[in-house]
Order: C-alpha cells, then sequence, then structure tokens
C-alpha cells in the first residue's frame, strides 16, 4: 500500500481491526508493515506474471499489479516466524482479487521457514481468510487472534482424517446413530463447513453430538467446541449427561455473559446468553459449534452468532427436512 487512500484504508479499517483480534500493531515483533519478501524465487515471480496476465484477459480480476516481493502485513509468532500476511486493497477494490498475490508470497515465505503462514485479505471491510493449499478462501467476520492462529497451525500439522477415528461404543452403540456420525465426517472431509443431523425425538441427538466431538478431539481436528441449545434444560443434559459423563478428562465450562472463562476445551451456553456476548470471543475462537433444536434459532435474531464465528457447524433437530434450509447439508 502506497498513496493516501491506502494508508487511510489501514490506519483507519485494518489496523483497529487487528488491535481488536489482539494484535499489538506497535509492537514490530508482532506486526511489521510492507515487508519484502527477500531473494524472491524469479520462476515462481514469472509463474504468477502469467497466471494474473491470464486472469486479467479472462475479466476474472480487476485493476491488479503485479506484486514487488512487499506484502502489507506480516504477523509474527513468539518464535519470529510468519504465522500469517495481509494483503491489504483499497476500499473499493475486491479483496479476493489479492488472492494470487497471497498465495505468491505465502509460498515464498515458506521455502524460508519451517511453517506455511496463512494468509488474510482485505479492503478494511470485508475480510476474507486462506489457507494456501489446504481450504478454499472464504469470508471471515474479523481477523483471527494470535492464539487462533496458533491453534489453527497446530491442528494443521497434527490432524487425522475424521473417517480414520473408531467411533467410541460406550457413547453411541445404535447403527442409525453410527451411520449418522460417518456420514458427517464425510461431510466434512470433503471441504464442507455446514452439517445438519435431523433425528426423531428420543433417538440420542446428544449421544451422538457428544460422540461427533470424540471424534473431533481424537484426530486433532477440534480443541475448542461449543454447544449451543435455546433452553437451560437442553444445555445442562449436554454438560452433565453428554460431556462430563462421556469426555470426564476434557475440561468443560459454561459460558455466563457475566463469568467467562476462555480456558476450557468445552463449552456449553444457551443462545441467548452467547449472543449476548458472543464479541468477547474471536471469530475463529472456537473450532467446531454444535446448536441443538437448530430449527428454532437458524432463522431468528440469533442468525448473528452463525454468521460471527469461523467454527465448522453442526446443526441437530427432529424437525423434518423439508422445513429446514435447503442450502445446509442434511444427514438423516
Amino acid at each position: 500500500m502506497s498513496n493516501l487512500n491506502e494508508i487511510k484504508t489501514r490506519k483507519e479499517l485494518i489496523d483497529p481491526a487487528l488491535i481488536k483480534a489482539g494484535w499489538d500493531t506497535s509492537n514490530p515483533g508482532q506486526v511489521s508493515f510492507e515487508v519484502p519478501v527477500d531473494n524472491t524465487d524469479i520462476e515462481a515471480w514469472r509463474r504468477l506474471k502469467k497466471k494474473l496476465s491470464e486472469l486479467k484477459k479472462s475479466g476474472g480480476l480487476g485493476d491488479v499489479e503485479l506484486p514487488k516481493g512487499i506484502t502489507d502485513y506480516v504477523l509474527y509468532r513468539a518464535n519470529g516466524e510468519v504465522i500469517a500476511i495481509v494483503e491489504a486493497k483499497r476500499t473499493s477494490i475486491d479483496p479476493r482479487s489479492a488472492q494470487a498475490q497471497a498465495e505468491f508470497y505465502v509460498e515464498e515465505i515458506a521455502k524460508k521457514q519451517k511453517t506455511v503462514p496463512f494468509a488474510f485479505m482485505t479492503n478494511g471491510h470485508d475480510i476474507y481468510f486462506l489457507d494456501v493449499g489446504i481450504s478454499n478462501k472464504r469470508l471471515v467476520y474479523g481477523f483471527f487472534s494470535p492464539d487462533d492462529l496458533e491453534n489453527l497451525l497446530y491442528l494443521r500439522e497434527h490432524k487425522a482424517d475424521l473417517g480414520s477415528i473408531s467411533v467410541n461404543l460406550t457413547i453411541t452403540n445404535r447403527i442409525y446413530q453410527q451411520e449418522a456420525i460417518r456420514r458427517i465426517c464425510e461431510v466434512f472431509e470433503s471441504g464442507k463447513r455446514k452439517a445438519l443431523i435431523v433425528m426423531a425425538t428420543g433417538t440420542g441427538k446428544t449421544r451422538t453430538a457428544v460422540s461427533i466431538v470424540d471424534i473431533f478431539i481424537r484426530s486433532n481436528q477440534a480443541r475448542r467446541i461449543l454447544f449451543v441449545a435455546d433452553r437451560d434444560a437442553l444445555v445442562e443434559q449436554a454438560r452433565k449427561d453428554g460431556f462430563e459423563s462421556f469426555l470426564p478428562d476434557e475440561p468443560c465450562g459454561r459460558i455466563y455473559s457475566h463469568d467467562i472463562d476462555k480456558t476450557k476445551r468445552l463449552y456449553v451456553s444457551t443462545l441467548q446468553t452467547i449472543s449476548n456476548c458472543f464479541e468477547e470471543f474471536t471469530p475463529g475462537f472456537f473450532d467446531l459449534i454444535i446448536f441443538d433444536e437448530v430449527h428454532r434459532s437458524i432463522f431468528n435474531k440469533w442468525n448473528e452468532v452463525l454468521q460471527y464465528f469461523d467454527a465448522r457447524m453442526i446443526g441437530l433437530t427432529a424437525t423434518p427436512a423439508d422445513f429446514i434450509d435447503r442450502n445446509v447439508d442434511r444427514q438423516r
């Protein structure tokens, strides 16, 4: 970023968003601006030049210049490695146009350290998150905190396929429950980030959800998990009869507006409570969120909670699937 409009975008929009996520923009050990990517691979640079040229000709990009080996923001780990870059565009430019540049910088930086950085692309209003080579870019509500990115890095480096983890039969021993669990695992392994389980009342939705949580934990695909329901009885059932009974070694806590403990692995909350305090968490805090009786909340005023968090999400409902949003993946 170089001209006055771009500097204004950074100072008035991007810097405050990074600060809100817990980054100290005044500390060069955490955040640096306009950092050269030293010893850029000339062949990689030429490939990028060709790619950008082809995209421009096809109308896939607007006014995007070939990067000159300088990334707009660099976010650092405590050990000095780059954990993420931020490519910034003017507010009038779609930040997705920076994807080729972001990928180029990530690949170049990865040649010089042990870990591959994450990437954000933003114009100050919209923010996209990109894990190069792992998942497609996605719109996020805000930047992730240093702890969020460390958590994502750990999950990326240690995860196993969900399908490789056996179902714990002490939690779910019914065939239809196990089938639902496997289908949900297949949905997420395909790259999708939302799924819905439709099961009749009394067939063990809570146990099925706990069993899925168990698989996510043992596969290192989630370390911070939230269970949400719209009634206190359902929340307490999930906490006492679910998590504390079947996953006793995992620290579990209930979220209250006046008492937010961020040191747990498993969390439960009423939808009303989390809707009052969700901004106390960063968008990347939770890895998995399960919404019980989702048909009661998915279209109402609490929909902002679903939009705020970047976590993968599972809805549980006994309502016939015809009454649920058809854009959500359904499993019976």
